[in-house]
C-alpha cells in the first residue's frame, strides 16, 4: 500500500461499518446468489435471472444487491420514491457525509450546473474546443506513425485524457487555468475519484475479499491525502481568490449576459452569491470545491473510456470506416479564413457516427447499470427487497432483449440507429446507457459531441487498427470505467482529410 500509516484506522472503521450495516434478512426470502462474479459477471448474472426468476441477490463489495432483469429495469430506474438515485450514487462513490451535510442537494446541483453551465451552450463550446482535437489529433497520429517504427505505440486513452482534462479546465475554471501542473492535478483528481467510486476494486484482492477494509482505506487515501494535497493545494489559493472576484461580478449588476466569464465556476458563484451583500462562506466555498470535483470526474473519466471503446471497434470493423469518412466530408464547414472546422451543428448531422456510437454503448458488454437504493421494504417479483439496499438492473438483458432487437439481438448493427432516427444521447427503456427518467446523465450531450470529435479528427488522418487483432474486457462490471485491453495502433493516411 502507498500509505502504510492509514492501514490501522482503516481496520477500525472497516470493522464497525461491517458491524453497523451487516444485513439481518430471513434466508427464506433471499434471493439465490450466484458465484463466480468476479470473473464471468454477465454470464453468472444472466444464467441465475434465467434460472430463478427476475431478481437475483449478489454479495458485491461487502454488501447485498439485488439484480433486475429487463422486465423491472424501467421501475427501478423510474420510481425514485422506493428506488433513490441520490442516496444509491452517493453509496456507491462513498459521498455519504456530504450528503448529508448538504441535506441531499448534491446531485441535483450537479445536475442544475451542467444543464445551465454546458448544455445551454453546448454550440459556442465546441467552437471552443474544436481547435483543442484539432492539435492532439494530429500530435498523435504523428507518435502513433513513430511508434510503427519503433515499435514502441503510443497510449490514445492517456493522450486524449489530456484532451478531455483540459477541455474541462477550460470549461469549468476558465483559459487561465491551462497550465501543465494544472492539467496533471485534474487527471489525478480523475483517476483518485474514481478509485474512490471502486472503478479498480475488481482489480484488488483486498477490494475482493476485504472490502470493507479496502473502501475505508481508499477513503482516507483519495478524500484526506490526496484531495486535500493535491487539488486543493493546488487549485485552493486562486479559486477563493476567483470565488471573491466573481462574487464581486455578479453582485455588481453591471454585467450583460454576454459579458459574463464563460465559466461554470461564475455560475456556481453568482448561484451561491448572498442577496443581502455578505461573503459566500467558507463552508459553501468547501462544496464548490466538492461540486467542481465531481464534475471533473464525471467530464474526464468515463468519456475518455467510452471514446476508446469507439476507436477499438472501428479497428475491428474496418468496414464502417468508409461510410464514416464520407459523412465527416459531407459535414465539414468552412471559417471565417476558409479553413476546414467542425461544430456543434455539423456534429448533429453526422448521424452515421451517432448511431455507430449508440451501437457501440449498447454491445459493449455492461453488466449492470446505475445504482439505485431502497428507501423502505419494496416487494419486486417474488421477494422482498429490504429498505437500504442496492438495487440495479442488468443491463444486458435490456441492451440484448430479444423481445425488443429481435433474433438477432447480440449482432452489431452500426448504422441502424440513424434509419430509426434515434440519437446517441437519446435514453429509453431499451437503452439505458446514461441511465433513464428524471437522473439521466445531464453531461451526455457535452460526452458525444467530445467522442464525435476525438474519432472525426482521428480517422481523418489515420486508420485504426488493433496489434493483437483484437482487445479484451478487463472489467465485464465496470466497462464505463475501465477501456478495453489490446494496442490500438493509428496507420496514418496518404492522403488527410484534414
Amino acid at each position: 500500500m502507498e500509505h502504510p500509516y492509514l492501514l490501522a484506522a482503516s481496520l477500525l472503521l472497516a470493522s464497525y461499518t461491517w458491524y453497523a450495516r451487516h444485513p439481518k434478512i430471513p434466508k427464506d426470502r433471499l434471493p439465490p446468489i450466484p458465484e463466480d462474479i468476479f470473473n464471468r459477471p454477465r454470464e453468472a448474472y444472466g444464467e441465475a435471472l434465467a434460472n430463478y426468476g427476475p431478481v437475483i441477490g449478489v454479495r458485491r463489495k461487502g454488501n447485498l444487491e439485488y439484480i433486475v432483469n429487463q422486465e423491472y429495469a424501467r421501475y427501478v430506474l423510474t420510481c425514485d420514491r422506493l428506488f433513490s438515485f441520490e442516496q444509491g450514487s452517493a453509496a456507491i462513490m462513498n459521498l455519504q457525509p456530504i450528503m448529508a451535510l448538504t441535506e441531499g442537494t448534491l446531485f441535483r446541483d450537479l445536475q442544475d450546473f451542467v444543464r445551465d453551465g454546458i448544455v445551454a451552450r453546448i454550440d459556442e463550446i465546441v467552437y471552443r474546443i474544436w481547435p483543442l482535437f484539432q492539435r492532439d489529433a494530429k500530435d498523435f497520429v504523428d507518435l502513433a506513425a513513430e511508434g510503427i517504427k519503433t515499435g514502441n505505440h503510443p497510449s490514445c486513452f492517456d493522450h486524449f485524457k489530456g484532451t478531455i482534462a483540459e477541455t474541462t479546465l477550460i470549461l469549468l475554471f476558465g483559459q487561465e487555468y491551462v497550465t501543465h501542473r494544472n492539467l496533471e492535478v485534474v487527471e489525478d483528481v480523475s483517476n483518485g475519484m474514481a478509485e474512490l467510486t471502486g472503478q479498480y476494486q475488481n482489480f484488488s484482492l483486498i477490494g475482493k475479499y476485504l472490502p470493507m477494509l479496502w473502501i475505508v482505506y481508499t477513503w482516507i487515501k483519495v478524500m484526506l491525502v490526496s484531495i486535500p494535497f493535491g487539488f486543493l493545494r493546488t487549485y485552493g489559493p486562486k479559486v477563493w481568490k476567483d470565488i471573491d472576484r466573481y462574487q464581486k461580478m455578479a453582485a455588481s449588476g453591471n454585467l450583460s449576459p454576454e459579458d459574463e466569464p464563460r465559466n461554470v465556476l461564475y455560475l456556481i458563484v453568482k448561484t451561491y452569491t448572498p442577496q443581502d451583500g455578505r461573503r459566500i462562506g467558507v463552508f459553501r466555498r468547501l462544496y464548490i470545491a466538492i461540486l467542481l470535483l465531481c464534475l471533473i470526474f464525471a467530464a474526464v473519466h468515463t468519456t475518455t473510456v467510452v471514446s476508446q471503446w469507439v476507436l477499438y471497434q472501428l479497428a475491428v470493423r474496418p468496414e464502417y470506416l468508409g461510410p464514416l469518412r464520407e459523412e465527416l466530408s459531407r459535414v465539414l464547414e468552412e471559417d471565417e479564413t476558409g479553413a476546414l472546422r467542425l461544430t456543434a451543428a455539423s456534429l448533429r448531422e453526422a448521424r452515421l457516427l451517432d448511431s455507430f456510437i449508440r451501437e457501440v454503448m449498447r454491445l459493449k458488454g455492461d453488466t449492470i447499470s446505475t445504482m439505485r437504493y431502497t428507501t423502505c421494504d419494496v416487494p419486486l417479483g417474488n421477494v422482498i427487497i429490504p429498505k437500504g439496499h442496492f438495487v440495479t438492473p442488468m443491463s444486458t438483458t435490456v441492451h440484448e432483449n430479444p423481445e425488443v432487437f429481435g433474433d438477432q439481438s447480440r449482432e452489431f448493427n452500426g448504422f441502424q440507429w440513424a434509419e430509426q432516427n434515434k440519437e446517441a444521447v437519446m435514453t429509453g427503456p431499451a437503452h439505458i446507457v446514461f441511465g433513464l427518467g428524471r437522473f439521466a446523465c445531464p453531461g451526455r450531450v457535452l460526452a458525444i459531441n467530445e467522442i464525435k470529435l476525438i474519432v472525426f479528427s482521428l480517422i481523418a488522418r489515420a486508420t485504426p487498427t488493433l496489434l493483437e487483432g483484437k482487445f479484451e474486457v478487463t472489467d465485464p462490471l465496470n466497462t464505463v470505467t475501465q477501456p478495453p485491453k489490446g494496442t490500438l495502433v493509428l496507420v496514418p493516411l496518404e492522403k488527410p482529410y484534414l
